[in-house]
């Protein structure tokens, strides 16, 4: 851990203050694991269809009813576009995502498995000790991540679930891809027979859909998953299956949960922060001292980090006669700049005819905050409308058996 240093400086009056020393612990970690288990249409045995099939009208059909999902389930595979070699690490993912882009599921990198959890796109992952260590990630709290929730980027995560998974925005992704073979022929698709469509963009872009109408998409292959206006996303292969109405139900009661019970706390790994300069420490005569210092986004090389974070100061200052007393104070930190933080104690010497010096210590620590109270109670509010939204859909589709659902 680095050592920080509060400056001395003398104040006006008879009081004095001592140097003290606040330590952040920095570390980062890299790892490969084998991509050779996701390659786009690897381990599939084609059954060429007999009757093929207009492509077109099948694909159409199955991205509208897609975009009308109030939630699709994925289960698959993830992992950098562009990498077939060893060097690229593929995750396996289990997510359930809404039309309103609240997540919630898990991520698996090697044996360590995260809790992953979106809404009004602010991300999070919990993992434990073992994940952290094998991500790029170095704050002064980043010894507290682990079996917390963390905010953090799509990029982190390897993809932002609601940019490319909630059923609309999906949909729309796909419906730019428009078959690149006239027919779709039928494939014996683990077990279920389903039209396989190839894919513009790539040879290695296909879709399957049943075979029986309403069609419905049943797996993807993309090879890089972009959201609809941004560049860059994963490779991925995920299966699809429509969630029960209980089961959306479950996800907001999860992130309703997790958004009570634990953001309070959590923390924010998106940018990478440090001090820019020691910390200062000004007492004055009458006993109110000041804890001061400037907080710098701490990126390194060519990365670039993004977002707006939330930066504390914790600050302890203490005098054997006088006691201990402590203060904080919390400033947004946009990502490529920098932000003042400081707070005050007061011990309230009175006037004296003898006046006496004291030597008074501190401590500055700094860390990171997921989100404020205030926005804490804003993403409650949302999740709990979201919930009842998708309640009142549901209940909708259910009293009206005669109709087709509409997924709204």
């Amino acid at each position: 851990m680095a050592p920080v240093n509060l400056n001395r400086r003398r104040s006006s009056g008879p009081l004095r203050f001592a140097a003290v020393l606040a330590a952040f612990a920095l570390g980062a970690s890299g790892c490969s694991i084998d991509l050779s288990g996701l390659r786009p249409g690897g381990g599939e045995s084609p059954s060429p269809s007999p009757t093929p099939v207009d492509a077109k009208p099948v694909l159409d059909a199955a991205v509208k009813a897609l975009g009308e999902l109030p939630a699709v389930a994925v289960q698959g595979q993830i992992a950098p576009s562009g990498g077939e070699g060893e060097e690229s690490g593929v995750n396996e993912v289990a997510l359930t995502v809404t039309d309103s882009g609240a997540v919630s599921g898990t991520l698996q990198e090697n044996e360590n498995e995260a809790k992953v959890m979106e809404a009004d796109d602010k991300l999070f992952i919990n993992a434990p000790t073992e994940y952290w260590l094998d991500q790029d990630v170095a704050n002064p709290d980043s010894d507290k991540y682990a079996g917390s929730w963390v905010r953090v980027s799509g990029g982190q995560l390897g993809m932002d679930p609601s940019e490319v998974l909630a059923p609309e925005k999906l949909a729309a992704i796909l419906g730019k891809l428009a078959p690149a073979k006239d027919t779709a022929t039928l494939e014996n698709l683990d077990g279920t027979s389903a039209y396989r469509v190839d894919l513009d963009g790539g040879e290695k872009n296909r879709v399957w859909i049943s075979e029986k109408e309403p069609y419905r998409l049943l797996r993807m292959e993309i090879e890089e998953l972009n959201p609809e206006d941004g560049e860059g996303g994963p490779r991925t292969r995920l299966n699809f299956t429509e969630p029960e109405s209980a089961d959306v139900d479950k996800v907001f009661g999860d992130l309703i949960g997790a958004t009570e019970d634990d953001l309070s706390g959590s923390r924010d790994a998106r940018v990478p922060v440090a001090w820019k300069s020691q910390l200062e420490l000004d007492c004055q005569t009458g006993g109110k001292c000041t804890v001061s210092g400037t907080v710098k986004d701490d990126s390194t090389g060519g990365e670039k980090a993004e977002g707006t974070v939330l930066v504390r100061l914790d600050a302890t200052l203490q005098n054997e006669e006088l006691g201990e007393k402590k203060c904080d104070d919390t400033a947004s930190l946009k990502a490529g700049g920098t932000v003042d933080v400081s707070c005050s104690v007061d011990y309230k010497l009175g006037a004296s005819s003898s006046p006496k010096s004291y030597e008074v210590t501190g401590k500055g620590l700094l860390s990171t905050r997921g989100l404020s109270g205030k926005d804490k109670d804003k993403l409650l509010k949302s999740l709990k409308e979201q919930r009842k939204t998708a309640k009142e859909g549901g209940e909708g589709e259910k009293s009206d058996s005669s109709e087709e659902p509409s997924g709204n």
